[in-house]
Order: C-alpha cells, then structure tokens, then sequence
C-alpha cells in the first residue's frame, strides 16, 4: 500500500540530490514527446521571442503540425521518448542516471514499444470518444504502461496492458487525487509568468515514478 504524502516525500527527497538534472530531462522529453506544446505556447504568451531559444519555437511548430508528420513523429520517437523518460526516472530513485536515458527506448526492442505505446494511445483515445469519464478510467488503468516498458520493452500487448491493469487495479481514484495534488503547484507555475510551471515539472515525474516502483512489488512481472 502507499499514500500520497508518503511518494511525494520521498520524490522531494530525490529532487534535493537531483533536482537540476531532473528538470532538463523533463523538459527536453516533454518537448520531444509534445506533452508540453501546450505548456510551451502559454510560456510564448508571456516571454518575448528573443528569451525563448528559437530551438524551441521551432519543435514547438514541428510538433503543433496537424498534420501526418506531426502524427507520425508522435508515434514513432514522442511515445518512444514518453518510455525512456519513465526509465530515467525509475532509475532516479537510486542512482544519478545520464541524461541519455531518455534516449533508451530507442536501443531495445524499439518497434514493440512503438506497437505498445501506439496501442495504448488508441484505446485511451477511442473511450474518450465514446464516453469521458470511461476513458479516464482507462487513462489512468494503462498508465503503467510507459514504465512496465522502460523496464522491459520486450512484454508482449497482452502482458503490458494485464500488468498495467493489475497494479491500478482499486489504485485509479487514489492516482487521480495524486494528480489533483499537484493542482496547486501547476496554478502557481502559470501565475508566475506561466514559464514557473516548467520548473514544477520533475515533481510529478518523481512522484509517478515513485508510485510505479511501490506498485509493481504486487505484481510478477
């Protein structure tokens, strides 16, 4: 069992030995995955173009792109990406790991977790369609999944979405009040000229991970 003050304890006594190198793996993976092009465009409201690197004005459009590209890209390094940074900060509990971990989901077995993670986006996006709230359960259900891959990108379909569901099996409300938690912090990332937020990021990236390694010890995986 674990409650919500006792991961995120022990994920801001990670970040004290490790803040820095946390926050730059969050970013550069949140950029490279698009989780944060939203994060990125509220940041462009209020910071003048000569502050924010073009760099990521740039990725920012690339990934922004309704388009088949943009799709594709998603797919094939965003979600392979979204993978190597649970591995970084799995590893975060114990170690210092490189910034390279990010990276990992490239080195094995990289189209199955390419089929995996494309599988997973499309069932979480196809419940959306049908019914919200089902498809945050199923959110939430799958979330494991980017982990249970960056410890072993060769499970099959069938055993990550069985194992993902297993460990978040009467875990799923006590996850979405984890993530609620976070609310306050996310507000005054944005009311600190929005670019506050980017600093939080490491914190739930912690946390998640956290909750992984204590879930996981109820599974045989």
């Amino acid at each position: 069992m674990w409650n919500r003050q006792q991961v995120k304890e022990q994920a801001k006594q990670i970040m004290r030995r490790n803040y820095w190198k946390m926050f730059v793996v969050a970013l550069i993976a949140g950029i490279l995955s698009g989780d944060y092009v939203t994060v990125i465009q509220t940041v462009q409201d209020f910071v003048p173009d000569v502050v924010l690197p073009s760099m990521f004005s740039s990725i920012l459009s690339f990934l922004s792109m309704g388009s088949i590209v943009g799709l594709l890209f998603s797919i094939f390094i965003g979600n392979v990406i979204v993978v190597g940074k649970s591995r970084y900060f799995i590893k975060n509990h114990d170690v210092n790991p490189e910034l390279g971990e990010i990276f990992s989901g490239f080195k094995s077995n990289y189209l199955n977790v390419v089929k995996i993670m494309f599988l997973m986006n499309l069932k979480i996006l196809l419940w959306l369609f049908l019914f919200i709230v089902p498809g945050v359960i199923k959110a939430y259900e799958y979330s494991m999944i980017p982990y249970l891959l960056a410890e072993n990108p060769n499970l099959s379909p069938d055993e990550a979405f069985s194992l993902s569901k297993q460990m978040t099996t009467g875990q799923k409300m006590d996850l979405f009040v984890l993530d609620l938690s976070f609310l306050g912090w996310i507000i005054l990332g944005l009311i600190c000229c929005g670019i506050g937020i980017l600093f939080v990021l490491p914190y739930p990236e912690a946390t998640n991970a956290e909750v992984y390694l204590i879930l996981k010890e109820s599974v045989k995986i």
